[in-house]
């Protein structure tokens, strides 16, 4: 019996180092080289810290201001066009309101054909909006998506490479119009459940709604924030439905967007990824809600100031001066709100990115 650690008899003219590993590779009983298995990260390893992702997607932001364009054309399709605009849209009256929809449209016997025709195009008109604005957003959205990994490869981010070569990989076989579509599908598909519980809603806004218009608890405040204030539960329901709808559909999208996921895997994976990296998730949405409060109300406050000035300046008419450099403050709030707007829009949507990036798909 040889001794263990002998060396095996060579093949006639073979070499004795033929067959034998170079020095320091041991090898597996199925031949392969030992320690490959071992040598492999962990797949928690693979995870970045989340203030690593925090602090590399607010560098990747301010570096890349390619991805503001993006951002906010995905924001202002999205409904954000309308948010920034509130402080200047004149609420109608009660009075108006009748006028405009006349004072035979409702009877004993019940709706005119006056209203139904008119509810019927406006339901027509939100619905073509949404569904117009909701596939521009995709567009933009995807671009937004593979901007932003692309850029963290090249800039060398704070994130797995592998994860991100992966991420870039996919989309190869998925067009650019099928991921578009797949986004658009998923953004359209979460709008439903929001739907339903604002068609619950509903009821208590417009009770609130006429006692606002009859009896003004405030002038001074904004008929819709008197009316979501009135009613709490109502308003609280809808804005918990509309951020699970964001939160699970942000993560759904980059999914499809990155990865070629399929309608239903990305929604799948929406719905899980929350629940993977619960405090992660729970500290992306705290931040990204910070931000949009942050942007939004000095910008509604200086579109507001700016809007009230332009309007006091064109109804004087006594300084010749007053209406252009109203005029001029007004696009200068505008052009200000949109710029802050657009890098908050951006900042958002690449935290999200890297919060599904730092994981381990």
């Amino acid at each position: 019996m040889s001794e263990i650690g002998a060396a095996s008899p060579t093949a006639p003219g073979a070499s004795p180092d033929d067959g034998v590993p170079p020095d320091g590779i041991l090898e597996e009983l199925d031949g392969s080289p030992i320690g490959l298995t071992s040598a492999r990260p962990d797949p928690g390893a693979l995870a970045v810290p989340w203030r690593r992702g925090f602090a590399a997607a607010t560098a990747l932001t301010v570096r890349r201001p390619r991805l503001w364009v993006f951002a906010l054309v995905a924001f202002l399709a999205r409904g954000g066009l309308a948010a920034l605009a509130l402080p200047i849209v004149v609420m109608p009256t009660f009075i108006g309101l009748a006028n405009f929809v006349g004072p035979a449209s409702v009877s004993a016997d019940g709706p005119g054909a006056r209203l139904v025709a008119l509810i019927a195009v406006g339901v027509a008109t939100g619905l073509a909006l949404v569904v117009a604005g909701t596939l521009v957003a995709a567009a933009a959205e995807v671009a937004l998506y593979r901007t932003t990994v692309a850029a963290a490869e090249v800039a060398t981010v704070a994130i797995p490479a592998g994860v991100a070569a992966a991420a870039l990989a996919q989309p190869a076989d998925t067009g650019a119009g099928r991921a578009v579509a797949r986004v658009a599908a998923i953004r359209l598909l979460l709008l439903v459940p929001v739907a339903a519980v604002a068609a619950v809603a509903v009821p208590a806004w417009i009770a609130v709604a006429y006692r606002e218009l009859t009896l003004p608890s405030d002038v001074a405040a904004p008929l819709a924030g008197r009316v979501l204030a009135g009613a709490p539960a109502a308003s609280v329901a809808v804005l918990g439905a509309w951020l699970a709808a964001e939160v699970v559909g942000g993560f759904a999208a980059r999914r499809a967007a990155l990865l070629g996921a399929s309608i239903p895997r990305a929604l799948v994976g929406g719905l899980l990824d929350p629940l993977r990296a619960p405090l992660g998730t729970a500290l992306t949405v705290a931040a990204a809600l910070a931000a949009t409060v942050l942007v939004l109300a000095p910008a509604w406050w200086a579109v507001g100031a700016a809007w009230d000035a332009a309007r006091h300046a064109l109804a004087g008419g006594t300084d010749v001066l007053a209406a252009p450099g109203a005029a001029l403050l007004l696009a200068a709030a505008w052009l200000a709100v949109l710029l802050l707007a657009a890098f908050a829009a951006a900042w958002r949507a690449t935290l999200v990115t890297m919060e599904l990036l730092r994981r381990r798909f």
